[in-house]
């Protein structure tokens, strides 16, 4: 008795899509290159990758476009794939690779349930791009954005659109996907997308109002519309080096609970309650804001004199102090609108880089408490 097994190899693109290899496709892509629509396409055709797990299509479109804009990771990476036992990459040389975007998002739960716009923008974010989010919505103005966007991109070689879409309002099979937009052809008005999932549908154009209208499709895991990113390099600026989140700390384990356990024992107290907590005062204060201003300098001394080699767990939760997404609109007579007051003006004291990874540790707490629905609300 024989079993015969299921086993896909590519799949035909349907009559909404025109394959890039086709004479119409290569016709088009002539057409655009004389227009100059598509000048950021040899970038990322020299870093087009297959991804490597079905659920990776954000972080592999993200890792063509951190090579592609040549960021320097910083770092070597030395580790291996998940399944085979394989060498990726040795030293000397730094290459961006899908397991090396631990932050914000573990890997492994990556694998399991993919990627939202907010968090491929925040593994944007963490690693020296500027991340300029946009939620489609079915309005004109929201397609004439787009194709704005679209145009400066291809003619560029600094900028690339990564955007989150609907394969099936395209036609196509499967969901929520992620490609960055490598031309467009005017006459026809379609965009060109470099699919990283190669092993099932090649590099295709597609109308660019029917790939807006698929990324106006709600995606459940955010409960908002998908979108697309406009990505390009911060110069001046440098990897994480002191403070971040890492793989362990995610919304469906225990370790999450317990960092925010441990910042609210350091500072709920003092931030929230009626009385100073006596790790921030050693003395009764009657003047709180004379004690909390004590506190923050005391923080933001320790935190001035980190270094990575020397890293303290206390300067660990300063920093979170200094990151926390406190709400905005709490009134001005709050506790917490008061703290955020000093805190701010410390902040001015701070190198651009301290700066830097401050704001970055910000955006990682924001991405993981949306993404486990915590309150950010401190009253």
């Amino acid at each position: 008795m024989s079993v015969k097994a299921k086993h896909f190899y590519r799949r035909a693109l349907p009559d909404s899509c025109v394959d890039f290899a086709s004479p119409e496709g290569k016709k088009m892509f002539t057409e655009a290159l004389l227009e100059g629509n598509a000048s950021i396409f040899f970038k990322l055709s020299s870093q087009f990758r297959t991804q490597d797990d079905p659920a990776f299509c954000g972080l592999s479109s993200l890792v063509m476009i951190l090579n592609a804009l040549e960021v320097d990771p910083g770092k070597v990476f030395n580790g291996y794939y998940p399944v085979k036992p394989r060498k990726v990459w040795m030293a000397p040389w730094r290459f961006y690779h899908e397991t090396m975007l631990d932050c914000c998002v573990p890997v492994d739960n990556i694998k399991k349930v993919g990627l939202t716009l907010a968090q491929v923008s925040c593994l944007a974010s963490c690693n020296r791009l500027s991340s300029e989010m946009h939620h489609a919505a079915e309005t004109e103005d929201s397609i004439t954005s787009f194709r704005r966007d679209v145009l400066r991109s291809v003619r560029g070689d600094d900028v690339v659109i990564l955007a989150s879409y609907n394969r099936a309002v395209l036609s196509q099979t499967g969901t929520g996907h992620f490609s960055p937009v490598a031309a467009y052809h005017a006459a026809s008005d379609k965009v060109l997308l470099l699919d990283v999932a190669r092993f099932k549908y090649p590099p295709h154009w597609v109308d660019l109002r029917l790939f807006h209208a698929a990324m106006c499709s709600i995606d459940r895991a955010s409960e908002k519309s998908r979108g697309y990113l406009n990505l390009s390099l911060i110069p001046n600026t440098r990897p994480l080096l002191m403070f971040g989140l890492r793989a362990c700390v995610t919304s469906s384990e225990p370790q999450l609970a317990l960092a925010c356990r441990r910042f609210s024992q350091c500072f709920t107290d003092f931030a929230i309650s009626c009385k100073p907590s006596e790790s921030f005062c050693p003395k009764q204060c009657s003047d709180v804001e004379t004690c909390t201003l004590e506190a923050v300098k005391s923080i933001t001394t320790e935190l001035r004199a980190t270094t990575p080699a020397k890293l303290l767990l206390s300067s660990s939760v300063a920093a979170l102090l200094f990151a926390f997404p406190f709400d905005a609109d709490v009134p001005v007579t709050s506790r917490a609108s008061r703290l955020i007051t000093l805190l701010d003006a410390e902040r001015k004291s701070f190198s651009i880089d301290t700066l830097n990874e401050i704001d970055l540790l910000r955006q990682q707490v924001s991405t993981v408490m949306c993404t486990c629905k915590l309150p950010m609300k401190f009253d």
